[in-house]
């Protein structure tokens, strides 16, 4: 079977590589280039204890109070378009202790699965590999360190190990003195983001797969014995199936295939981060959260990776610089020895967020899949979610 894979993220090229290994014949469609969305900048975690559904009970009070604040992590354009309006009820809509309970307990089995899943990447022929590691996370009071443990708590309950270490900030050098109170949990790992996706595409090409940058898909169709699709350029290609794993972009070739009822309803969860150069005294080792602030720093090329901030604007609007200068505000007063003037790798990538805050890896049609929706943690579920799809083609089509 020829599998036409229409992205190359994360997850579109980890879908592309599962699909050779399963002996179908591969071509990868990318709008721009390999890793152009929201998988070159992002902070690389791999954290399952950690990974939580965004539609958490009572977030909407706190998304109130953040619209009111320019410097918040959280930032959206006022008034809301329409779309993003309903986006946004329907969100709201999943804050129930009842939806959030079934959402942690339905990703569980996917988060027990992902430190192995990276694994048979691996076995696949990725030359990358985790970083195996503690996570460090600082506090400006006792409330977050509690708020930790009782996550911690409800990750455990549901299969997830972790155990929160309590530390002193005062071992810790790169933290200030306005952070009071910290933890460890042990046993995480993160990715070199850009080096992993080079390594996964150089795996994809090697495995036989074709992946044509340029290439971005605008109509198509799903016919009787195969599908068909065109791309902004006039060029035209044929396969047997077809996945969309195009981020965000996903919806409009979804609609495109088989009406609005396909689209996902996702909007584009902008995040942001940057590099900076650290005073060796100060450098983490590993990678460091602040969770009032919604910063974090992975250590990255003898340097740090600092990302954060959620913005709900259209994928292809201009970087907004505002939001770089807000993480640095943030972050400030909460560190020592990173210098945070001079910094380079601007980077804004579009996160996928659904309308409930779960990701979609299913069958649309007899020849539609969809691998999408993954918000902030395409890198945790990424690997598994390639598995799924090749599972989902080859059981539906055959080889």
């Amino acid at each position: 079977m020829h599998v036409i894979v229409v992205g190359a993220g994360f997850v579109g090229l980890s879908s592309a590589l599962h699909l050779a290994a399963d002996g179908h014949e591969v071509t990868v469609l990318e709008r721009t280039g390999v890793a152009a969305g929201s998988s070159w900048g992002n902070a690389g975690f791999v954290v399952p204890p950690m990974t939580k559904p965004l539609a958490a009970p009572g977030a909407w009070v706190n998304g109130f109070d953040m619209m009111l604040n320019k410097d918040a992590p959280l930032s959206m354009p006022q008034p809301f378009s329409p779309r993003l309006a309903l986006f946004l009820a329907k969100f709201a809509s999943q804050m129930t202790k009842k939806r959030y309970a079934a959402s942690v307990r339905a990703e569980a089995p996917a988060l027990k699965d992902a430190f192995a899943a990276f694994g048979r990447m691996e076995e696949l022929g990725v030359k990358a590999s985790l970083t195996r590691a503690t996570f460090t996370m600082g506090f400006e009071s006792a409330d977050g360190l509690e708020g930790l443990k009782t996550g911690m708590a409800e990750s455990n309950s549901v299969g997830l190990e972790g155990n929160v270490d309590v530390v002193s900030p005062e071992v810790l050098p790169f933290f200030s003195d306005k952070i009071t109170h910290a933890a460890q949990v042990r046993d995480q790992a993160y990715i070199d983001p850009p080096a992993y996706m080079e390594a996964l595409a150089e795996a994809c090409r090697t495995a036989g797969v074709n992946i044509i940058e340029d290439a971005d898909v605008v109509s198509g169709y799903e016919g009787d014995s195969g599908v068909g699709l065109v791309d902004r350029k006039g060029r035209s290609y044929g396969g047997d199936a077809v996945v969309v794993a195009a981020g965000v972009w996903s919806d409009d070739l979804l609609e495109t295939l088989h009406g609005k009822k396909a689209r996902i309803g996702m909007a584009a969860g902008r995040g942001y981060s940057f590099t900076a150069s650290v005073d060796p005294e100060f450098l983490p080792t590993e990678p460091v959260r602040f969770p009032s602030v919604s910063v974090v720093v992975t250590p990255y090329r003898g340097k740090v990776r600092v990302g954060g901030t959620m913005e709900f604007l259209p994928a292809d609007a201009p970087m907004n610089p505002a939001r770089i200068d807000s993480i640095k505000k943030a972050l400030r007063p909460l560190v020592r020895g990173i210098d945070l003037e001079n910094t380079t790798d601007h980077w804004m990538g579009p996160r996928p967020v659904s309308p409930d805050g779960s990701e979609r890896v299913e069958a649309v049609s007899q020849r539609t899949f969809v691998a999408s929706g993954h918000g902030m943690w395409g890198v945790t579920l990424g690997p598994r979610a390639g598995e799924i799809i090749a599972k989902l083609v080859t059981e539906r089509l055959g080889r």
